[in-house]
């Protein structure tokens, strides 16, 4: 018996036997042109797009993966700390569980050690939780901060899961699982996925009466209604435009397009931005895929360093043209040099990490990463959760001095295999620059043949899965993921099909992701309504930004 007759796969139908192909014939992404994992499926019925039953709920959908309900109950070790109502500490330094109002530059442009992260999502964002977010500028003396130009708050209503989205972006879903601390008052930080995030659902432990609101810079919170105070458990469901994590300016967008957008610049500091902007080549009013191809290829030129830029008395300008510092001063100088060009920008953080984002026109607002993170990061409550993997590559420069800080905080994650640390330059390239943590194996794999887009090429093999199953009934598929070199892959998404040989359905099973062996296994439900007819057993990687896609074979 030859090996595809060997792999057949049988699914009984009310007495009557459909043969199912189990010949890992291809990967889905060729063999059919069926919705893959995360992308957007129209016309699902709101059980499909629920897949989600009463309190007791299990699964979402995020693209096309189903993804498990977090566990709830009162706040556990390790876990998140809960989100307080009370304001950050001096000079509104960023710290876990609390939003800064503001933000004051300073010169210790030296990188940090170890940051604790707090992950409250799943799929895991990590480290990329939206805490704080702030999108004008106001003088103190001469000095340039950072706060939210609309503080006044609007609604956020829970729209519910069946809600439509009000564009046709494609959007993706996460679960949300935080507590919060009302014991300092009753509005507190609830953290969200993106500015232009939807609460579709919320469940409160014990029951406490919330109302929901967001201010200017599409900062979230939670209002506690009732008298009771203290802890309070919110498990719920928020969407993302898929646009947000990674996303091109349209090729007639100008970078004053949206100016009406921007709060005004001090005049000083609006003439100081636009000085700087011209010795990068840029100016108001060009094409803003240059514009902001120029910034990011500066900001992310940045080094981290001990020694500061030279003190002129302008913090502004020293960081920008000093090019030192971390994430934090990478991102004021970015925000204040595209608010002066005309381009919507924010500054947002949270106790790890701080980011960019830009509003785009005709695509809402992108996440633009510019590196500067900590040399490690200690992610807590991210154990057995996926990683949200974005479906565009980034679209932004990536200097030499930005690919070197992020190898060098790869080979602190080597020396601490097993330990969840920040992800490699390689990770950046899958969708966005994400400083996703990994679980690493010890090998750091520089003398593996790369493919042209420089991703290093994956043997995808499955050791052991059932040939016969009943319809509505599970089966185990178990493999093996590795290098030509023999080395294991870690932490690489599995993807687990069921294809029809004429190409036409196909029915996502599962995901799983390898463990530190390389190893992965999942068990796996044939759905009881499938159509009786022939069917491949599909395993295949997507691969990340390390790793190239694969399929068992």
């Amino acid at each position: 018996m030859d090996n595809h007759s060997k792999r057949r796969f049988i699914a009984f139908s009310e007495g009557a036997r459909a043969l199912l192909l189990a010949g890992l014939c291809g990967a889905l992404a060729s063999a059919c042109d069926a919705p893959r994992p995360h992308t957007y499926i129209q016309g699902l019925s709101p059980s499909e797009l629920l897949a989600f039953g009463g309190r007791g709920a299990e699964t979402v959908l995020n693209g096309g993966d189903k993804v498990p309900r977090p566990a709830g109950g009162p706040l556990r070790a390790s876990e998140e700390k809960p989100m307080l109502a009370g304001g950050a500490g001096p000079d509104n330094k960023q710290e876990p569980g609390r939003r800064a109002a503001g933000f004051r530059p300073d010169r210790v442009t030296e990188l940090e050690g170890t940051l604790g992260y707090f992950e409250v999502f799943t799929p895991a964002i990590t480290p990329f939780k939206r805490v704080s977010a702030l999108d004008a500028v106001v003088l103190e003396g001469v000095t340039p901060l950072l706060g939210v130009g609309d503080p006044t708050r609007k609604s956020l209503p829970v729209e519910g899961l069946e809600s439509a989205p009000p564009d046709m972006r494609p959007r993706d879903r996460f679960w949300g699982s935080v507590v919060l601390d009302f014991s300092e008052g009753a509005s507190v930080p609830l953290p969200s996925v993106s500015p232009e995030s939807r609460l579709l659902r919320v469940e409160t432990e014990p029951a406490t009466e919330l109302r929901f609101e967001r201010d200017g810079a599409d900062n979230f919170y939670a209002v506690n209604g009732g008298a009771a105070a203290g802890h309070v458990r919110v498990t719920y469901v928020i969407d993302a435009p898929r646009s947000y994590f990674g996303a091109s300016p349209p090729a007639d967008a100008r970078t004053d397009t949206l100016a009406d957008e921007v709060f005004p610049l001090p005049e000083k500091l609006e003439h100081d931005a636009l000085l700087f902007a011209r010795e990068l080549g840029v100016t108001r009013n060009i094409a803003s895929a240059a514009a902001l191809n120029a910034l990011v290829e500066h900001f992310r030129g940045f080094t981290e360093s001990k020694l500061s830029p030279r003190d002129t008395g302008n913090i502004y300008l020293d960081l920008a043209r000093g090019k030192r510092g971390v994430c934090r001063h990478r991102a004021y100088a970015f925000v204040i040099t595209a608010q002066a060009l005309g381009i919507p920008t924010r500054f947002v953080q949270n106790e790890a990490h701080a980011w960019v984002e830009v509003k785009l026109p005709e695509v809402g607002f992108v996440r633009i990463d510019l590196g500067g993170a900590a040399e490690g990061l200690n992610a807590h409550a991210t154990q057995d959760k996926p990683f949200y993997q974005p479906q565009t590559q980034d679209p932004w420069p990536r200097p030499a001095a930005y690919e070197e800080s992020y190898s060098r905080a790869e080979q602190a994650q080597a020396a601490s295999a097993g330990q969840l640390t920040q992800g490699s330059a390689g990770d950046r390239k899958q969708g966005d620059p994400s400083l996703k943590p990994t679980l690493s194996s010890k090998q750091s794999q520089p003398n593996e043949a790369r493919l042209r887009d420089g991703r290093i090429p994956v043997l995808l093999s499955v050791s052991r899965y059932v040939p016969e199953v009943l319809r509505g009934n599970s089966f185990e598929v178990e493999g093996l993921a590795q290098l030509r070199s023999g080395a294991p892959v870690a932490g690489l998404r599995i993807e687990v099909s069921l294809s029809s040989v004429d190409s036409q359905r196909a029915v996502l099973l599962g995901v799983t992701v390898t463990d530190e062996q390389g190893r992965f296994k999942g068990t796996y439900t044939v759905p009881p309504s499938i159509e009786p007819q022939d069917y491949a057993l599909v395993v295949v990687t997507p691969g990340d930004a390390r790793h190239a896609a694969s399929r068992a074979d």
